[in-house]
């Protein structure tokens, strides 16, 4: 667990939500650290962290996977079940995971402001209001 416990006991997640969290927390970490090889030229620290990234990602898979060990069938690693976590209460906890890296403090900055590009999209009942045609906006 993170040093954010305080935070986590707030929310009491359930253990689902504070696994995604984590996972979660973890490939933006390594995300960061790509981002940050790749502007300074440091090829082979990009090769490890891409590693790493694989890693994390598998954890995140697992995280979704259904944990039944007993399954003999072929396919038994990939078969989903059902999430029940809470997004909104994983997303608080990524906020607080995700804080020491700087694709999660830039993704989820902890003042609570969402960047635009996260932000979900209104529903939009009027076809012509997704129609940008210069002719449609006359």
């Amino acid at each position: 667990m993170y040093t954010t416990e305080p935070v986590a006991n707030t929310l009491a997640p359930s253990p689902q939500e504070d696994q995604l969290a984590e996972d979660y927390a973890s490939v933006l970490g390594t995300l960061s650290r790509i981002d940050e090889a790749v502007r300074e030229g440091a090829w082979q620290g990009v090769r490890d962290e891409l590693d790493q990234l694989i890693s994390a990602a598998e954890d995140m898979w697992s995280t979704l996977t259904d944990p039944d060990p007993s399954a003999d069938d072929a396919d038994a690693d990939r078969r989903r079940f059902p999430v029940t976590a809470d997004a909104a209460t994983v997303r608080r906890l990524v906020t607080t995971y995700a804080e020491p890296y700087a694709l999660g403090r830039l993704l989820y900055p902890s003042n609570g402001a969402t960047p635009p590009e996260l932000r979900p999209r209104p529903a939009a009942e009027d076809a012509d209001l997704h129609d940008v045609r210069p002719e449609a906006l006359t």
